[in-house]
């Protein structure tokens, strides 16, 4: 069954917005990695980030398989969108490991590339002690989220199915599952727990939330949207400061989607002829900790950040048009034949 899904307007700001999101990823682990220990608040909303890049999957992949029932189309769609970089980049770190890593035992080389290939990347951060003298021990810490992404995917048909059945409460539903699995997990202390998919899950659910309520926001209301997404704004940073971290559990994801959705629909469209938040998101972490074990970070914070910034943009756009256009294009080809 096809049908043809929510109307959304093609002059979105979507792209942008992931590329800043990425860019400010890039921008704290910058400065974590290198322990530059620079103040300045654009290095610590990482976390926010990643929440609002959740929330824009929300919307986005809940829209393709609203325009495309076909559980064939969207998983084939979605492994030659995401996994064919994610592979090359596994495959590229284990072969750093191999050359300049003094382990002698090989299982451990085994181990890293068939445990990270399978999304289990906590299991073999790095091979034994060879990122051992850096800050962090991990050659890609940024991979985390993907494996939540990809239990998204998979969730998306049997979400889909049972909103179709029950109508939108059951996604409020799954609001309240993921805030409470949070809940308890931190009560009991489970940090680690906590920031996986149930944790994480709220945050697709604003994002499907703000899909299905797209056509019944009137976009003639342009001064009151801004106002309430000016409101947020505000509310985000008092709740962060002020409030305990359950109101911002709850709330927070909330927030998060209503600026979203303002930058997306409601300024002006912003028109970039690339895409490569996906290949800087998952390359810029490698290029920063090779650059450290290699002793190439100039002592200067402003070099530094420029060389990080240059070498993630150039190793970025040369992945997103060399493997990412290629192989989705190649999985178009594949499912038209």
């Amino acid at each position: 069954m096809t049908n043809d899904g929510t109307k959304i307007i093609k002059e979105n700001n979507f792209d942008i917005l992931r590329l800043i999101l990425a860019l400010l990823v890039v921008f704290a682990h910058w400065n974590a990695l290198t322990e530059n220990k620079s103040t300045n608040f654009i290095f610590y909303i990482s976390g926010y980030s990643v929440a609002m890049f959740f929330i824009v999957s929300g919307f986005l992949i809940f829209w393709s398989f609203d325009k495309d029932n076909s559980k064939k189309n969207f998983f084939v769609k979605r492994f030659f969108r995401i996994y064919p970089l994610y592979l090359i980049i596994i495959i590229l770190q284990t072969l750093f490991f191999i050359f300049y890593s003094k382990e002698t035992n090989i299982f451990l080389y085994i181990k890293y590339f068939f445990v990270n290939i399978f999304y289990l990347n906590f299991l073999s951060p790095s091979v034994g002690q060879t990122l051992s003298e850096l800050h962090v021990n991990a050659i890609n810490g940024s991979l985390w989220t993907l494996k939540i992404e990809i239990m998204f995917y998979l969730a998306v048909p049997l979400i889909y199915f049972l909103y179709k059945k029950i109508g939108i409460m059951f996604i409020i539903f799954l609001y309240f599952i993921s805030f409470f699995w949070k809940y308890f997990m931190n009560y009991l202390h489970l940090e680690s727990l906590s920031h996986q998919f149930p944790g994480q899950l709220k945050f697709f659910v604003v994002g499907i939330i703000f899909y299905l309520l797209y056509e019944r926001i009137n976009h003639k209301h342009f001064h009151l949207i801004s106002f309430i997404s000016l409101i947020s704004l505000i509310s985000l940073i008092y709740i962060k400061n002020y409030s305990n971290i359950h109101i911002i559990n709850f709330f927070g994801p909330i927030l998060l989607g209503i600026i979203c959705f303002y930058f997306v629909f409601f300024i002006k469209y912003i028109k970039i002829e690339f895409d490569f938040s996906y290949s800087i998101y998952v390359i810029h972490f490698p290029i920063i900790q090779i650059v450290l074990y290699f002793n190439l970070n100039p002592d200067n914070p402003l070099l530094s950040f420029c060389l990080i910034i240059c070498l993630v943009f150039i190793f970025g756009f040369f992945l997103e048009k060399y493997v990412e256009k290629r192989f989705i294009n190649f999985g178009k080809r594949f499912l038209y034949k």
